[in-house]
């Protein structure tokens, strides 16, 4: 089991819900701590960039009779893809020397 899905399972007891294959728009909400809002701009926004990659920010989604709805593996790389992209494009602490003024 990967960190994104073990991360994913402790979300789903703390919003006391079962491990499934898909979760509704109100669930995804808990499950990540957004609002329906979020939501919408996270599926609206969700398409792979010019080299095949996912942007970090965005969800896939589909639709049964009307409702959006989010595949658990979906969630888990959602969770990894983040870390990833948070980790690869974070600010180098040594970089943040170059815009310090002298005294």
């Amino acid at each position: 089991m990967t960190e994104a899905e073990q991360k994913l399972r402790g979300m789903l007891k703390a919003a006391d819900l079962p491990v499934r294959p898909s979760y509704r728009r109100g669930e995804v909400c808990e499950i990540l701590g957004i609002d329906k809002r979020t939501f919408w701009r996270m599926v609206a926004h969700h398409e792979p960039t010019e080299d095949g990659q996912r942007r970090p920010g965005t969800l896939d989604s589909y639709m049964t009779r009307g409702h959006h709805r989010v595949r658990y593996d979906e969630l888990v790389d959602y969770l990894a893809r983040n870390r990833t992209w948070q980790r690869q494009n974070a600010t180098d602490p040594r970089q943040m020397g170059l815009f310090r003024e002298d005294d």
